[in-house]
């Protein structure tokens, strides 16, 4: 499937398929946006970055094991100072180490808490790149949908503007006959320059969205490539209540759980600080060989003089507890404590975000399905009217002007219709974002079903 897409995706081959204004479906034109959007290929490279900390955290409770060259110090055969403080390379011998030093860190509690947050960013990282995912998607169906609205709206432009071309040229016609006064033809022709008007901005918008979908999908937008979308046959009806949105949206909302996490974080930056307060306990060993002094210019020869160099070993432990630090531990305490308080806050704000834009979401669904029950009744109403005025016409008792006023009312009456169904999609597939979850789960066996 992958290479489908893939080569579904290249410009030669998207060329080919495209030239033939080949039909594409909103799913593919997000399986084409998740091979291509720059995004999503960020998302995952954040998620290798939160792999790749976690590793560096976790190597912080490890064994360390260096090649170490260092200087030491070893006493004088003779007593140089009788105060008992001794002066580095005068009362004593400089002298060298070389070999292999091993450092374990027995106890450090903030090590702990910081590999314990290196992998709560790794989960971190996987849902904002869900929520990627999600967004790329969204914004797709967003573009998809305002796609093939404004293909809708143009042809339904065009044929309002044919019609008004007739209509204008009919009621000149009328006019000069004497069947008809001068206002008429004003009308009539008010009527078509609003029409091309109208006609010309259908046209420009086309195009945007046209350009609006290819910027979703990650492409180029190009003459040479053509995607025609797919009319919706049905539209899904939402099957869960509000509470149960609710619900849904506390288990899958990206951006409840993100904030969930965050404070979680926040959390742990507290205990991370206040660990600063406990000891330290390192364990280190070191193996190699030692020279017990650095001989001069004069002699420095005996320096690379293996009978110089003697085995040597050492181990030692160190416990390390902070007496007085200037106050900056207590200061990373309340400064990570009301990062808490902050993030404790903003929490509350996307739960009620959150559930507000559902339950608007929800509303909107409802009042846009009984725009969509008027829009019908509307078309019926100026289908009816069509046929009397039709029958009026063929009967003798009307005008073929006030025919072609019968005809554009059926036409606008369906740019309503259209304009609705398309707005419901676009509603729905919003909610599906906020919740986290597609359309499917919403709607259940009602959801919308478009060949692969």
């Amino acid at each position: 499937m992958k290479k489908i897409i893939l080569s579904f995706i290249c410009i030669s081959s998207a060329s080919a398929l495209f030239a033939d204004s080949r039909a594409v479906t909103v799913k593919e034109c997000i399986d084409i946006a998740l091979q291509n959007h720059p995004d999503y290929f960020i998302s995952i490279e954040d998620q290798k970055k939160s792999i790749s900390d976690y590793g560096v955290a976790r190597s912080q409770k490890s064994l360390l094991i260096n090649g170490e060259i260092r200087t030491i110090e070893n006493d004088r055969d003779a007593e140089t100072t009788t105060s008992g403080v001794k002066i580095p390379g005068k009362d004593t011998y400089i002298g060298l180490f070389a070999g292999i030093t091993l450092y374990y860190n027995i106890y450090d509690a903030r090590k702990d808490y910081e590999e314990e947050m290196a992998k709560t960013n790794i989960d971190m990282s996987k849902i904002k790149s869900h929520k990627t995912k999600l967004d790329i998607s969204y914004r797709v169906k967003l573009a998809y949908y305002s796609y093939s609205m404004a293909r809708n709206t143009l042809q339904i432009r065009e044929e309002i503007f044919r019609k008004n071309e007739k209509k204008a040229v009919l009621a000149r016609q009328m006019f000069e006959g004497g069947s008809r006064a001068i206002l008429d033809v004003s009308k009539a022709e008010v009527d078509l320059a609003d029409a091309r008007l109208q006609y010309e901005i259908a046209r420009n918008n086309e195009r945007k969205m046209r350009m609006n979908l290819f910027h979703a999908m990650g492409l180029e937008d190009t003459e040479d490539l053509e995607i025609i979308p797919l009319d919706v046959v049905s539209l899904p009806a939402v099957t869960r209540t509000l509470d149960e949105l609710y619900s849904m949206s506390r288990l899958y909302s990206p951006a409840i759980r993100i904030a969930v996490l965050e404070k979680r974080l926040a959390q742990m930056k507290i205990s991370t600080e206040t660990a600063a307060h406990y000891p330290k306990v390192d364990f280190q060993a070191g193996a190699g060989y030692e020279l017990d002094r650095i001989r001069g210019a004069d002699r420095i020869d005996e320096n690379f003089t293996g009978d110089n160099w003697t085995p040597a070993f050492y181990g030692l432990f160190s416990v390390t507890i902070p007496i007085y630090s200037g106050g900056r531990i207590s200061a990373r305490v309340n400064s990570a404590e009301s990062d808490y308080n902050k993030i404790n806050y903003q929490e509350r704000e996307v739960l009620v975000e959150t559930k507000n834009k559902i339950r608007d979401s929800y509303r909107s669904l409802e009042e846009i399905r009984n725009q969509i029950g008027i829009s019908e009744l509307i078309i019926k109403n100026a289908e009816r009217h069509l046929l009397l005025a039709q029958k009026s016409y063929d009967n003798g008792g009307g005008s073929l002007l006030e025919l072609q006023d019968a005809e554009l009312s059926v036409i606008r009456a369906r740019m309503g219709y259209l304009e609705a169904r398309y707005n419901y999609l676009m509603t729905l597939a919003g909610l599906s974002n906020i919740i986290g979850i597609g359309e499917e789960s919403i709607c259940g066996d009602s959801a919308e079903k478009q060949p692969e």
